[in-house]
């Protein structure tokens, strides 16, 4: 049995419907962005390394990623414990607030907010709206740098 060319197999009519959206609504752009400048807005001069955003972004997965971060911090863990799950949804937000203009890329993995993304921050905190993540956020006192996160993520004491 011969099936003919390729150009004669592809053309059929095709319909396009409107498909259930298989991402879930935590990793949609959408939310992935102001939640990222959120990240963003905790760190120490409004800017951050990609493995501080990837820490940050895990605590405010679980209440209790975040009391694991304070343990660490306060040289209390148990060391068997997992750490920090990095995750690629973070990236294409990072992606997507660069495009938009909210944040800038001043190295291959920092990023800092601009004078739109910081104006959005403030919206967002206006507005009441993320709260669960800001509540988890505000239980790490002050703003996290670089040395900080890397001293939690590698167990290295100060």
């Amino acid at each position: 049995m011969t099936r003919g060319t390729v150009h004669d197999q592809l053309d059929v009519p095709f319909r396009f419907e409107e498909q259930p959206d298989p991402v879930p609504a935590a990793l949609r752009p959408e939310r992935r962005v102001p939640l990222l400048l959120l990240l963003v807005a905790k760190c120490h001069g409004s800017g951050a390394s990609w493995k501080v955003l990837q820490l940050l972004n895990w605590t405010t997965r679980d209440p209790r990623n975040m009391e694991l971060l304070l343990s660490l911090q306060e040289h209390s863990d148990i060391p068997d414990r997992p750490v920090v799950r990095f995750e690629p949804a973070l990236d294409r937000a990072l992606d997507l607030a660069v495009g938009l203009g909210l944040l800038e890329q001043k190295t291959s993995r920092a990023f800092r907010l601009t004078p739109d993304g910081k104006a959005l921050v403030g919206e967002i905190e206006g507005a009441g709206t993320f709260e669960r993540e800001r509540e988890i956020l505000d239980r790490y006192s002050g703003k996290m740098t670089t040395a900080e996160a890397d001293r939690l993520l590698e167990w290295r004491r100060r």
